[in-house]
């Protein structure tokens, strides 16, 4: 049953990989910005908004099958990576999570 379960993640996890690249070459060389020249272009009848969201939404649904990928093979990091490489699993971490954190602390400030 793990073994199935590990298939189907590690499944979704490579096709949302390959959406998510996909969708930024979208984004980023086929609908450029307006003021680039690509105001009013889309492709399937969604503009580059669209094709963004679902690029973020792919990155949420990648950051989900990493965390379950990672409980899947929690006992294997546990007993095999932790006791050998303590200090750059654990600085892994903290910094990831300071990356993210840090998201939040970022002042916004109206455009010009």
């Amino acid at each position: 049953m793990k073994l199935w379960l590990n298939r189907i993640v590690d499944f979704f996890l490579w096709i949302a990989f390959c959406g998510m690249l996909a969708t930024g070459f979208i984004v980023r060389y086929r609908l450029p910005p307006g003021r680039q020249g690509g105001h009013g272009l889309s492709i399937w009848g969604w503009s580059r908004h669209d094709w963004g969201d679902l690029h973020a939404w792919l990155g949420y649904a990648i950051c989900a099958a990493v965390v379950a990928h990672l409980l899947l093979h929690w006992r294997w990091l546990r007993t095999a990576a932790w006791p050998r490489l303590k200090w750059p699993v654990f600085v892994g971490l903290l910094l990831g999570l300071l990356l993210v954190a840090s998201v939040w602390l970022l002042p916004v400030v109206r455009a010009r």
